[in-house]
């Protein structure tokens, strides 16, 4: 764990953080530039990389209202570039050009390879990735395209699909910003479960047989409460699908309902997830690391839309924070 928690770090660039001169949301609306329709997916990778803070939310008012930053920041990320959940079977390797993303045709296999890549980014190619419960590394050749082994790695829906979205051809199934590897046993306890915290520890066995902790599942109260190293993240990525999936404006091609936050995990077949006053605490007391920056960097050159809550984590408190206090 720490050795590849050290790599990790040395992997990111710490350039790739808003500017520190970055308005805050307790300032004037006043000064702020009237919005402007965002750019096309596919020319926004091109426009913002490397990141710039400035530039990418130009048209996202400062503001403590929490109905405009939500509709602003929805309008900023809607509409990003889908690829296919499974419809290729290679290693990446072509889609990779001086260890960055290039623009080729890639299923959720191959782009999970480069956004969670274990390299760092000097890496021309990287044949492993990290695992989003327990950082481990685990090579492509154990991403389970049907084997089912034991030390094999899933692609991890931390909105589980069953919530809102079970049909591929829906656009939260294949968003990158939610998808992440775990470990193929441990995607299995979460399964559809909510996200709190309590509950009986998890035990399972990673590739040295080591005892993954820190895990629990409570099945009275339909929740999963992952590693202290998965939580910060987790609460963000629910936030991202929380406003960019919005009623009445997903029903077309995205063919997504309504997602919502709340503090009922019990409803498991609705477009609903919780606990999210957990999920705020999570925000604040496992702040965003190097290495959901240079995700959020690279899932930005596929899809062509960023995750606003690494940007800015304290947006989450701005929309949601009234409802937990």
């Amino acid at each position: 764990m720490l050795l590849a928690s050290a790599l990790l770090l040395s992997a990111c660039n710490n350039g790739d953080k808003a500017p520190a001169s970055s308005t805050g949301p307790d300032q004037t609306e006043a000064s702020q530039p009237a919005p402007q329709p965002a750019p096309a997916p596919q020319e926004q990778a091109q426009q913002h990389s490397p990141y710039d803070f400035d530039s990418y939310y130009r048209w996202v008012p400062n503001t403590n209202d929490a109905d405009k930053l939500r509709s602003a920041l929805h309008k900023r990320i809607d509409n990003h570039r889908v690829i296919p959940y499974t419809k290729y079977d290679n290693d990446g390797k072509d889609c990779w050009n001086d260890g960055r993303w290039n623009s080729c045709e890639i299923d959720v296999w191959e782009a999970l390879n480069y956004t969670d890549a274990a390299c760092d980014d000097a890496s021309a190619y990287c044949d492993s990735v990290v695992l989003l419960y327990s950082g481990d590394v685990r090579p492509m050749k154990k991403a389970n395209r049907g084997k089912g082994k034991d030390d094999s790695w899933d692609r991890e829906h931390v909105w589980p699909k069953s919530r809102g979205f079970p049909k591929k051809a829906q656009d939260g199934y294949t968003d990158l910003h939610h998808l992440r590897p775990a470990d193929r046993n441990i995607n299995g306890k979460h399964s559809n479960l909510g996200y709190d915290e309590g509950g009986k520890p998890v035990v399972d066995e990673t590739l040295d047989g080591t005892p993954v902790t820190g895990i629990r599942v409570d099945l009275g109260n339909q929740s999963f409460e992952p590693t202290d190293l998965a939580k910060g993240q987790v609460a963000r990525m629910l936030f991202y699908m929380a406003v960019r999936y919005e009623a009445g404006d997903n029903l077309g091609d995205e063919k997504m309902p309504d997602l919502k936050l709340i503090d009922d995990n019990k409803k498991i077949k609705e477009p609903v997830i919780g606990d999210l006053c957990t999920l705020l605490k999570w925000n604040t007391r496992f702040p965003v690391t190097d290495f959901e920056r240079r995700r959020n960097d690279r899932v930005e050159q596929i899809q062509g839309n960023r995750n606003p809550f690494i940007d800015r984590p304290d947006y989450a408190d701005v929309i949601w924070g009234a409802e937990c206090r």
